[in-house]
């Protein structure tokens, strides 16, 4: 079942003044590390240096390896909120026992320089720091770069404009008066996704990926009006409709019907999630489709949540959130967790919708296995 959040997310490493700690630690992580690594380069070539600036140096590089364990638990107290990205991950948790082999090597030639050792030593030492600078340095620049490119990459994409159309239809939708609701549909898949919210329209596709629910509470939006489901989930909270600020791209004309109705274009059923019966709802033959932790969906106290991109972030474990894969999950959550304030909130991010009361059918009850959920309960309760 859905566990509270671990240790760390309620400590000084997942939070502070309200924002994540993790950015912050690894900008200090990927500026300090190198520059003092070079200055160890620059000390082992320059003895004449050694004597003012070799302590400043060890300084640097203890300091850079503070911050490395930092960025480290930080990240994973932040993937546990939003995912986390598989390679920068790895590499993040090379980087901190790398930091500290450099750390140590630069201990080591400090001393050996200062004491009558043999040459021989003072060079191994020396190539073995030189080896380690350029190996941490790289490594500190690949971590870098895979944790920008995976908060950047498809947020500063730029917006390609769909190839412009000759028939009538297509002219009349695009006037000056706004984008319409059949030009809208045009765009339904999670590879290409618009929606309308109010009197905007907006192109979610950079965006899917980025969502802290999924792409799947987003997907079934594209190429509707998704006003109602907006309202109902977000209600008048500023940082969702700030995000959606950077996606807008035209004024909504609303449902105009097209001149030609045999040209009203409709969604690729093969490209989006299985659409629901009515606004916002589904039916437990839907649901049941996805019971897999590639594609899991569960009901928990009469709503639909998409648990997709949850099952390998869950600090309980994957087969925890497997097991409740297209079944009704209400007993083994509220068995798990009651009435807890934490792994309501998380699943609540996860939400695409309410279960139909008036379809037939109905789905299994899903149980928690057997030895599975004990630590995250524990975490739940501090």
């Amino acid at each position: 079942m859905l566990m509270a959040q671990s240790m760390n997310t309620s400590s000084l490493l997942d939070t502070f003044g309200g924002l994540p700690v993790h950015p912050l630690a690894v900008h200090g992580a990927v500026v300090l590390l190198p520059l003092s690594a070079l200055a160890l380069a620059i000390l082992i070539f320059v003895p004449k240096w050694r004597k003012s600036f070799f302590p400043l140096t060890l300084i640097g590089l203890g300091l850079s390896t503070v911050f490395t364990y930092i960025a480290k638990e930080s990240g994973e107290a932040l993937g546990e909120r939003v995912g986390e990205p598989q390679t920068h991950e790895a590499l993040g948790t090379i980087l901190f026992p790398a930091s500290v082999g450099l750390l140590a090597l630069g201990i080591t030639f400090y001393f050996l320089q200062r004491k009558d050792r043999p040459k021989w030593q003072l060079q191994a030492a020396a190539a073995a720091s030189l080896l380690a600078i350029g190996a941490v340095t790289g490594l500190t620049y690949f971590v870098g770069h895979t944790g920008a490119e995976a908060t950047w990459a498809s947020r500063i994409a730029p917006y390609e404009a769909a190839p412009e159309e000759s028939s009538p239809s297509t002219s009349s939708e695009s006037a000056a008066d706004g984008i319409t609701l059949a030009e809208i549909a045009n765009h339904a898949t999670r590879e290409d996704c618009w929606t309308a919210i109010d009197t905007t329209v907006y192109d979610l596709t950079p965006y899917m990926q980025q969502h802290p629910g999924g792409a799947g509470s987003l997907a079934w939006l594209c190429g509707i009006d998704g006003t109602s489901a907006f309202k109902s989930q977000h209600g008048s909270e500023q940082r969702p409709a700030s995000e959606l600020t950077s996606l807008a791209i035209g004024v909504y004309a609303g449902n105009v019907t097209p001149s030609d109705p045999s040209a009203t274009p409709t969604p690729d059923p093969t490209a989006t999630p299985t659409s629901p019966s009515a606004a916002g709802t589904y039916t437990a033959t839907e649901v049941a489709k996805h019971n897999t932790g590639t594609d899991c969906w569960s009901v928990v106290n009469k709503n639909v949540y998409d648990l997709t991109s949850y099952v390998s972030s869950h600090p309980g474990g994957s087969a925890v959130i497997k097991a409740i894969c297209g079944k009704d999950g209400t007993a083994a959550f509220s068995g798990q967790h009651g009435g807890a304030k934490t792994p309501t909130s998380v699943l609540a991010s996860f939400k695409l919708g309410a279960l139909s009361t008036t379809a037939a059918g109905t789905l299994p009850q899903a149980s928690v296995p057997a030895g599975e959920g004990e630590e995250g309960e524990e975490g739940d309760d501090d």
